[in-house]
């Protein structure tokens, strides 16, 4: 779900932003800025991204989904900066 939505009709890309969130099971991501590329296959989620599941919430400043084989990188802008990971028990 978000605030705002703008879908590309002639090849299916969508940019999510304000308010982004994905939930999964018990997975939840949240942000500012989602681009969901299917030429791509392609998800980028950006800005202030926060995941969180039953055990860890983790903040980076992007996470790339490949949509076909599910890798991921988490990652941030500045190499000197870690993402940050923190157990909930």
């Amino acid at each position: 779900t978000s605030d705002f939505g703008k879908y590309n009709i002639k090849n299916f890309d969508t940019i999510f932003t304000n308010n982004v969130k994905i939930k999964y099971v018990d997975n939840v991501i949240t942000s500012e800025y989602l681009d969901f590329s299917m030429i791509n296959n392609l998800i980028i989620i950006t800005k202030n991204v926060v995941y969180k599941n039953l055990e860890n919430i983790l903040k980076a400043d992007v996470i790339e989904i490949d949509i076909k084989t599910k890798d991921t990188k988490i990652f941030m802008h500045d190499i000197n900066k870690k993402v940050n990971i923190k157990s909930i028990n």
